[in-house]
């Protein structure tokens, strides 16, 4: 642009700038006028003059999303989709004019409406309700929990887990948004199904009863110079550990007969027992079995999830293992495997079994259903938490959490 068109734009802006100051003028005495007919002209210039400099400023919002790629473009919430839906309903236009004005696809208006009809999607329209936040308390029960016990393996999943099986009904999302929060004053999942192998006979895999399929099988740790090895036991149904033994080397197949032996006496003879192919488990231990009147199962070549639950409980021992201090003393190793033994039975909950322990389900306990308490309920939730330990290790701990619901009395 030239000095000469420039000074021509600077000459169009004057003119226009002294056409609207006289307008304005004209209209504001307008608003003064003692007969009703020109006031209410005025206001309708006024309401008539705003709606079209209105619609010429979205305009240019309008182009400048249009010229975005669709990735690029934000996405609407959904109180903001509600208000489009709202608009479209006052406005009386169509799914294609109301897509044009808000520069998005007409299917996406029309996917809004759908969701509306279902109510397992609405809220992706509507938003969650606002009576549905978390009552206070349950709010400082997290934040508490995530204060007593900052374990690495004490994560969102196993807070939810814990405050469920106290009745509380709370999901792992809700634990990660409450952490995120500011923490309140003190106040006074489906597991996925187990995924086998469909030739993998359901029966086994899927026991319906406790002490119907035990698993067995051999892992290796170590300490300092030392390497153990631990045999463990565990039952298919309830994740009870029902036996476990370390020795400082490598089982043999008398051993772990004797080791099953003592298991069946402190509970039961189970119906199958499951084992690799290793060589501990080979003709003499699967007669030992047929004398004792158990099925012996041994699973499939290079296939772990056939003995998966046990493989699972050792990767949970190794664990506890690698962060605790053992004295080089295979009795004394053997009362702490106990201690681990006795917090994984009794105090540790299990998300393939509702949130319930190994002893529980054994035992047939059935927990209540939990709660939701919100802000504004008729019921008042009186929490109180503490943790524990099993035989003084700081690594087996467990939170107990009471919780007293009360009526709130309205005056």
């Amino acid at each position: 642009m030239n000095q000469d068109e420039r000074s021509v734009w600077d000459l169009v802006e004057s003119v226009s700038f002294l056409f609207m100051r006289g307008y304005l003028a004209a209209r504001a005495r307008a608003f003064e006028h003692p007969m009703p007919m020109v006031r209410l002209l005025a206001q309708w210039d006024h309401a008539h003059s705003d709606a079209v400099l209105l619609e010429r400023e979205l305009a240019i919002y309008r182009s400048l999303r249009q010229r975005n790629s669709a990735k690029q473009r934000p996405h609407y919430a959904p109180q903001e989709r509600a208000e489009i839906l709202q608009l479209m309903r006052l406005r009386g236009w169509s799914c294609k004019e109301t897509a044009a004005r808000f520069v998005i696809h007409p299917n996406t208006i029309c996917n809004w409406r759908k969701s509306l009809r279902d109510k397992h999607k609405s809220e992706s329209v509507v938003g969650l309700p606002p009576w549905n936040k978390l009552h206070g308390g349950v709010r400082w029960l997290v934040h508490e929990m995530r204060q007593l016990c900052p374990e690495r393996d004490f994560g969102t999943r196993t807070i939810a887990r814990y405050i469920i099986r106290s009745g509380i009904q709370i999901s792992r999302t809700s634990v990660r948004r409450i952490l995120e929060e500011e923490p309140p004053p003190q106040l006074g999942s489906h597991a996925p199904p187990l995924r086998t192998h469909r030739t993998f006979p359901t029966h086994l895999v899927r026991p319906q009863k406790p002490h119907y399929v035990w698993h067995i099988d051999i892992t290796s740790l170590r300490l300092l110079w030392l390497k153990l090895e631990v045999a463990a036991i565990i039952d298919g149904c309830s994740r009870k550990i029902v036996g476990i033994r370390a020795f400082a080397k490598r089982p043999t197949t008398q051993n772990l007969i004797r080791l099953i032996d003592d298991s069946i006496e402190a509970n039961t003879i189970p119906r199958f027992i499951i084992t690799d192919r290793g060589s501990q488990f080979q003709r003499s231990f699967h007669h030992a079995m047929i004398r004792r009147g158990i099925t012996h199962a041994r699973g499939p070549v290079r296939v772990w999830q056939f003995n998966s639950k046990v493989e699972r409980l050792f990767w949970s021992l190794k664990r506890w293992w690698r962060v605790s201090l053992m004295p080089p003393n295979i009795a004394e190793i053997q009362k702490r495997i106990d201690h681990f033994v006795a917090w994984h039975n009794l105090y540790r909950p299990h998300a393939s079994l509702g949130m319930m322990t190994p002893s529980e389900v054994e035992l047939g306990i059935r927990r209540p259903e939990p709660i939701r308490y919100t802000e504004g309920s008729d019921l008042e939730p009186n929490i109180s938490i503490k943790r524990q330990h099993v035989g003084g290790d700081r690594r087996l701990l467990y939170p107990v959490i009471k919780v007293k619901p009360k009526h709130r009395f309205v005056a």
